[in-house]
């Protein structure tokens, strides 16, 4: 790998993936949990992207925000055009997506490119080398806008140090293997099992290592190659990106992982202490990266931050409304943090949970509901904090959403669903009332291929149409870890899908205006 690819994978195209923390909703929410003023989001705002992959996040934001200019920068030629494609499909035109490299980016004329109120850039920073690393931050220097937000993502040395030389001995195997980056994933990894079982004494010094590997192997080997098979593979400090953003005239904000807010569930409790302690911010948050083995972390930071008084950030925390997005809740409320999962008290989020039942949900509204009435105000803000970050609700944008999003959504979940019936697996749709994206599936989002066309149909009909699009592009109907063969089961098993979906989902994909109600 040399050339135009600088050691970075491109036999492969990265998958699409939609990154909820990368939204300007949800940033500008962080931004107010942690007392810090934000970028006006009923204004027209301008948001890039470096290192868009194919375009999925920055096209959500465009089809939510059309008062957005979105650009999306990335150098793989093959990740532009996915992206324009969809882009244009959804009939999008407030986005553009530009082949180019970071150094390019950074070297053009100040004329040439606006500022910026957002500029992101996740899981970029790790992956690239350092002189990339420098043009990043330079970019930042140069195009965000005085109170704008950057958001980085990037791998963190506390959680990742002891794979490093295994990651390094992974892209090895793969040069040597000279198959294609993913196709050569599941030898790699049959390798590193090999010399474990032959007794390499790496393992024995390093188990949290195989446990590492036990989660990766459940990834998509497309998003494995790009992950561990790079030349440059860096995970980085705090310290050093806080410097580095520091130069760059950027203070930081917080975390846009919600839970990394929290101390008390994101270190060990004889951790906290220690944090509260630190009056310099890079030593209090190496500290955490250190307490809880941090393995990634999600920062946002300002150029010319600007304090909340306590009074305006209370009134903003009591203005916060969420709203359902569905997930499904067995046997109670799970939070996964940097701690491990986490039960929430019954008596906190039942309460809660029943009157998202009925639809969006202020923190003024939950006050006083629950056992004890009148909670304190914090408490609240915290439960509405934790029903987001594990993924069972989503934050309404602060100050509404633009009436002409509902269109520009309906437009992108058309291409969303007609790509999956061409063999795509886009696995996320497009929603108004959020200003982001909702986790779907392939199966669900072919039900609301049927449910967003202009005919109406019924269960059957629409399973039967499933099911045919399903055989058509090569997937096979799964019941319980096994492929199903007879047509008639086939048949049977995916109308219990449909139904279920009909009766359950439906009402809530059309309170997020997914459908029509």
């Amino acid at each position: 790998m040399a050339g135009w690819a600088d050691g970075y994978v491109v036999d492969i195209a990265y998958p699409r993936f939609f990154i909820r923390e990368t939204m300007p909703s949800w940033l500008t929410t962080v931004a107010m949990l942690l007392g810090q003023q934000w970028p006006d989001l009923s204004k027209p705002f301008r948001y890039a992207n470096l290192g868009c992959g194919s375009g999925l996040t920055d096209i959500v934001v465009a089809a939510t925000w059309p008062n957005a200019e979105v650009w999306g920068f990335d150098f793989n030629p093959t990740h532009i055009a996915n992206a324009r494609r969809l882009a244009e499909r959804a009939g999008l035109r407030n986005v553009t997506f530009v082949e180019t490299s970071f150094a390019d980016v950074a070297r053009r004329p100040q004329a040439e490119l606006p500022e910026f109120e957002f500029v992101v850039a996740h899981g970029i920073l790790s992956w690239i080398s350092e002189s990339n690393r420098e043009c990043i931050f330079e970019l930042i220097r140069q195009r965000l806008r005085t109170g704008g937000l950057a958001y980085l993502g990037y791998n963190v040395a506390a959680g990742w140090s002891s794979l490093q030389p295994v990651r390094e001995l992974m892209q090895l195997i793969g040069l040597a293997d000279k198959k294609r980056s993913d196709l050569a994933i599941g030898g790699i990894l049959e390798a590193i099992d090999g010399l474990r079982e032959a007794g390499a004494r790496y393992f024995d010094l390093h188990p949290t290592v195989q446990e590492r590997l036990t989660y990766l192997r459940q990834a998509d080997p497309r998003y494995l190659a790009h992950e561990l098979l790079t030349e440059d593979w860096h995970p980085l400090t705090f310290a050093d990106v806080a410097r580095d953003m520091s130069e760059a005239k950027c203070s930081f904000v917080g975390s846009a992982t919600l839970t990394d807010n929290i101390d008390v569930v994101s270190v060990p409790p004889k951790v906290v202490p220690l944090l509260e302690a630190a009056k310099d911010l890079r030593l209090k948050e190496t500290l955490r990266d250190i307490g809880c083995a941090q393995s990634f972390r999600r920062d946002i930071f300002c150029r010319g931050p600007v304090e909340l008084s306590a009074a305006e950030q209370s009134g903003y925390a009591e203005s916060l409304a969420i709203v359902s997005i569905g997930a499904p809740i067995k046997e109670g409320v799970t939070f996964k943090t940097p701690l491990g999962e986490v039960v929430g008290p019954a008596e906190v989020y039942d309460p809660l949970l029943k009157l998202l039942e009925q639809g969006a949900l202020s923190v003024r509204e939950a006050q006083g509901v629950g056992n004890p009435p009148g909670r304190p105000l914090v408490e609240t803000v915290q439960a509405f904090i934790m029903l987001v970050a594990g993924g069972y609700a989503a934050p309404l944008p602060m100050g509404g959403t633009i009436s002409a999003s509902r269109s520009a959504c309906r437009r992108l979940n058309v291409a969303i669903v007609e790509a999956n019936a061409n063999g795509g697996d886009i696995a996320w749709l497009a929603s108004p009332v959020t200003a982001a994206a909702i986790p779907s599936d392939w199966t669900e989002t072919q039900i609301v291929r049927a449910l967003l066309s202009p005919q109406t149909a019924d269960a059957e009909n629409i399973s039967r149409e499933v099911l045919h699009t399903l055989n058509r592009v090569g997937r096979t109907v799964q019941h319980e870890g096994q492929t199903v063969t007879d047509p008639d089961e086939a048949l049977r098993i995916v109308t219990e899908a449909v139904k279920e979906t009909l009766e359950t989902r439906a009402p809530i994909l059309a309170r997020l205006g997914v459908i029509d109600g």
